[in-house]
């Protein structure tokens, strides 16, 4: 078995911003040389958010954590992301073969930044493992 581990860092801006990794978690894949295996993608923090979504349903899963968790009115300043990240999780593992990972072709790996940020540089750790 082959592992490979990766730390990728983003640049981000908030709050509730997507952005799709699917593209560079399937290159770290291939530059393994496996056929098949799992990958674990981890978002590093307390308040971001890792998810496997349709990309038809992104907008819709958008609207509905806005208003199960809305921003105004805690006590504690960042209080709706840290509710927004446990929702969501900050790690996902998914099955992947012949550099692929195993999901629809219209489903995307996003990381969810949940706070209102601007330039802010998050680490994301793959953990590739594989045959």
């Amino acid at each position: 078995m082959k592992v490979k581990l990766v730390n990728l860092i983003i640049r981000t801006f908030g709050p509730m911003k997507y952005f799709p990794l699917r593209r560079i978690i399937e290159e770290e894949i291939e530059d393994t040389n496996t056929k098949r295996g799992v990958v674990t993608i981890h978002a590093k923090g307390a308040t971001p958010g890792v998810i496997v979504m349709s990309i038809d349903d992104l907008n819709y899963f958008d609207q509905i954590i806005k208003n199960i968790i809305p921003i105004t009115g805690w006590k504690h300043g960042n209080a709706y992301a840290h509710l927004r990240s446990t929702i969501m999780s900050t790690t996902q593992t998914i099955y992947y073969e012949n550099g692929k990972l195993y999901m629809p072709d219209n489903y995307e790996v996003y990381f969810v930044e949940t706070r209102p940020v601007h330039n802010h540089r998050r680490t994301i750790h793959l953990i590739i493992r594989g045959i």
